[in-house]
């Protein structure tokens, strides 16, 4: 298999297209159908942080950073009443932005219909934009890339808090996400579990150095051949996926401010031929996925209301199956109690449905969700 594929699934997400038939019973006029009833609408705010988190990355992408917040029907009517909601972040993944969440997966409306159905409660969904030039910053701290973990559970958690009626406490907050968005999940509720409460992984990537994030990719040897800055912008002008994606994930997992030009270690080296670890990089590198925390983050994983985790039986990425079966079962080791699910699907066609069916039902059940009513400011009087 030829891992440096230029065009995957995570590159773009691909246009839908609605086709409709004329039956035979259509040449004879019909009454017009009654229209389907329209329950109350939520509404998506488009907002800006400073993103001070990123100041002084190396890869030049700082802020401000874009973030979707969704509000809930009846948010404004409810402000007398002081009703306070809980709070899903929705992070998305490698080489997207977080408007695939409402233009593709049409998400506002679909949140509008759960809570309608009262599938999940009211709640506030904030969807960050964790992107920069070189696919993302994995939503983890690095001094080249930026601290990402920061932007998010410090930096957006206080600015929706503070601008927004929430319930500001761990066991009302979840965070959730697909892809890299998947990892940050993960990776957040493991390093922050004083900010999240709850957490669900689609697809989630990086879980594990195998497979494709393994020696077998070519892509580590073309990447460690980038001489600077103008090379890789060449192979982001030609969406070489894996290559930038490598300079990315190094970024994140492997940076070094001190080796420029792009301030990263090589876990793989070339030897006649052949590509071999470079120690200690590798060794460095291969402890840095989230399988060889698990044991000494054992305490905060059983402080959550909820952890999940899942991926499609055609899953494009080889490593995403691999990484997420090897998590799941050091969690059942260590008696971590999780919600592992293999479906059918691939990296992105089931997303929707998912999140619909699976994922917002299941976070809304193990949030501490019930919206609390703080009663009114009494007036002058007293009464």
């Amino acid at each position: 298999m030829n891992v440096r594929n230029k065009t995957p699934t995570c590159w773009m997400v691909p246009a839908l297209l609605m086709l409709s038939a004329a039956s035979a019973a259509a040449q004879q006029p019909a009454a017009a159908p009654e229209p389907a009833p329209v329950g109350p609408a939520g509404r998506l705010e488009i907002r800006e942080i400073p993103a001070r988190s990123l100041e002084g990355n190396r890869v030049g992408d700082g802020g401000p950073k874009q973030v979707g917040v969704y509000l809930p029907p009846g948010y404004d009517a409810a402000a007398a009443a002081g009703t306070r909601y809980p709070v899903v972040y929705l992070l998305h993944g490698i080489f997207d932005h977080p408007s695939v969440w409402s233009r593709h997966y049409e998400l506002p409306a679909m949140l509008d219909d759960l809570i309608g159905d009262g599938r999940v409660p009211p709640l506030i969904v904030v969807m960050p934009d964790g992107g920069n030039r070189i696919g993302g910053g994995f939503y983890r701290n690095s001094p080249v890339s930026g601290n990402w973990a920061d932007l998010i559970a410090e930096e957006l958690v206080t600015f929706v808090d503070t601008g927004y009626r929430t319930l500001p406490e761990r066991d009302s907050r979840a965070v959730t996400g697909h892809s890299m968005g998947g990892y940050g999940a993960l990776h957040l509720v493991m390093q922050r579990p004083d900010v999240f409460g709850t957490a669900w992984a689609m697809s989630p990537c990086c879980l594990a150095a195998e497979e494709d994030l393994g020696q077998g990719n070519p892509a580590w040897l073309a990447a460690r051949e980038l001489d600077g800055p103008a090379a890789l912008d060449e192979a982001i002008e030609q969406r070489d996926f894996y290559v930038v994606a490598a300079v990315g994930l190094l970024s994140a997992f492997l940076p070094d401010p001190a080796a420029p030009p792009l301030f990263i270690e090589h876990p793989f080296r070339s030897e006649r031929g052949e590509t071999l670890p470079d120690e200690p990089a590798y060794t460095r590198f291969v402890l840095s996925f989230p399988v060889h925390h698990v044991r000494a983050r054992r305490e905060a994983l059983l402080s959550l209301r909820g952890l999940g985790l899942d991926y499609g039986t055609g899953e494009q990425f080889p490593h995403i199956p691999e990484g997420g079966r090897l998590f799941s079962q050091r969690l059942s080791e260590l008696r971590i109690p999780h919600t592992f699910e293999v479906y059918d699907g691939d990296h992105r066609k089931r997303i929707g449905e998912r999140l619909r069916e699976v994922v917002f039902p299941w976070i809304g059940r193990h949030l501490a969700a019930a919206p609390a009513t703080q009663p009114a400011e009494p007036d002058a009087t007293g009464s």
